[in-house]
């Protein structure tokens, strides 16, 4: 029988980190049973379902972006614990013979639940954290991973400068990224077709409309591009979170802001995108626009923009900088700086020259490193280890013998 594996996700919403995990769920094939528990239904638990994947609601509460109020920080040990031992049941239940955790809002849960039923444990992190006391309840709640996966130099340095003695547990696997394949035209609000028929320069970003990721900073910098009689069109794709009413007030605000710096005709509002590629055959130039608090680690629309052979624009913040080099594929600002990342922006589109070398070097910056094959080879590798051929599941006691192999 193949080995069954639980699988922990904190939103039910489509992020970076499910998208990752979806590659996950590939890699691992038909060698492996996976059962994926999320807080909630949603997009992301349709989608697995209809792939053939079982899920289940997970006791944790409803994941909300944003700053959390102190009846959520209080309430989080207790829903923890309570999700914790609700988990080890199904693990028992189910003999799952690997907890894996896609995120650190499930981690104390998932330990908890592994440590109590003797069970092996991989915690994949997807961001650098940059809240001290976050960092620090992570780090300490690692410690009890069997192993722990970090997407980025960056982020498994967050963690290490907190928790040192995660070391021998931690390895770096990149993000993968997928060969770009363009499909017909979207009919969303904007079609990109129309986008790429433009006689102006198209700028995108693409990512989940929310503060951290920094929309609003792109606005003030097209904003400063239009008053000096530069031309561009700003395609914003994405869309607030399931249930985040912060995100939904920041759309509007962003919108309100658009047609107050009298840029309602140039920006676009696609929404979220299933297959985003059709605007990626149409950005000259895509922008990471994010806050300094952002917890980034290394955002797959970087990865992708570059596959395409796109520029990127980015904030100096998580792990951009270990893909953007200044002058070679694109350029890195100062997060919060609208007036640095006008002046890059308007450098990149002006000059045709540059624009070119910047695309060549964007494309030759997805390496092996980032690709499907070395990330699907990596996680198998890391799963097997973890499970016995013979499908009895690593315990603890077996814990140091496993790390010494590996």
């Amino acid at each position: 029988m193949s080995p069954s594996l639980l699988f922990l996700d904190q939103t039910a919403s489509w992020g970076g980190a499910q998208r990752v995990l979806e590659v996950v769920l590939g890699a691992l094939g038909r060698e492996f049973v996976p059962l994926v528990a999320l807080p909630e239904d949603g997009p992301f638990a349709v989608e697995l379902r209809r792939s053939g994947i079982e899920t289940l609601i997970l006791p944790l509460g409803r994941y909300r972006s944003g700053r959390k109020s102190l009846a959520d920080i209080a309430a989080f040990p207790l829903r923890s614990l309570y999700c914790g031992v609700h988990l080890a049941r199904i693990i028992r239940r189910r003999h799952i013979q690997l907890v894996y955790i896609n995120g650190p809002r499930c981690l104390v849960a998932g330990v908890f639940a592994a440590r109590a039923t003797g069970t092996p444990s991989l915690f994949h992190l997807h961001l650098t954290m940059t809240r001290r006391t976050d960092t620090l309840v992570a780090a300490l709640a690692a410690r009890h991973a069997t192993r722990v996966v970090a997407c980025c130099e960056t982020a498994a340095a967050a963690l290490l400068r907190c928790r040192p003695r995660l070391a021998p547990t931690l390895q770096v696997v990149y993000n993968p990224v997928r060969k770009p394949v363009s499909g017909p035209a979207s009919q969303g609000i904007v079609p990109a077709a129309q986008l790429m028929n433009s006689s102006h320069p198209v700028v995108g970003v693409v990512g989940r409309i929310n503060p951290q990721k920094g929309q609003h900073v792109l606005l003030r910098a097209a904003a400063r591009l239009k008053n000096r009689g530069r031309d561009i069109q700003v395609v914003f794709l994405g869309e607030p979170q399931q249930n985040s009413a912060e995100d939904v007030r920041y759309l509007q605000l962003l919108q309100s802001c658009a047609r107050e710096l009298g840029l309602q005709e140039v920006i676009h509002w696609p929404g979220y995108q299933a297959d985003p590629n059709p605007y990626y055959a149409a950005f000259d130039v895509l922008v990471i626009p994010s806050a300094a608090s952002a917890s980034e680690g290394l955002p797959l629309v970087a990865l992708e923009a570059m596959q395409w052979g796109i520029p990127v624009i980015a904030s100096r913040v998580g792990g951009l900088p270990e893909v953007i080099r200044q002058g070679v594929n694109g350029f890195l600002v100062p997060p919060g700086d609208d007036a640095a990342l006008a002046e890059s922006l308007e450098r990149v589109l002006a000059d045709g020259a540059l624009r070119s070398r910047l695309s060549l070097g964007a494309r030759a910056s997805i390496d092996s490193r980032f690709s499907v094959d070395t990330f699907n080879s990596s996680i198998r590798s890391v799963v097997s280890q973890l499970c016995r051929r013979d499908g009895a599941p690593v315990k603890e006691g077996q814990k140091g013998e496993l790390e010494a192999r590996v």
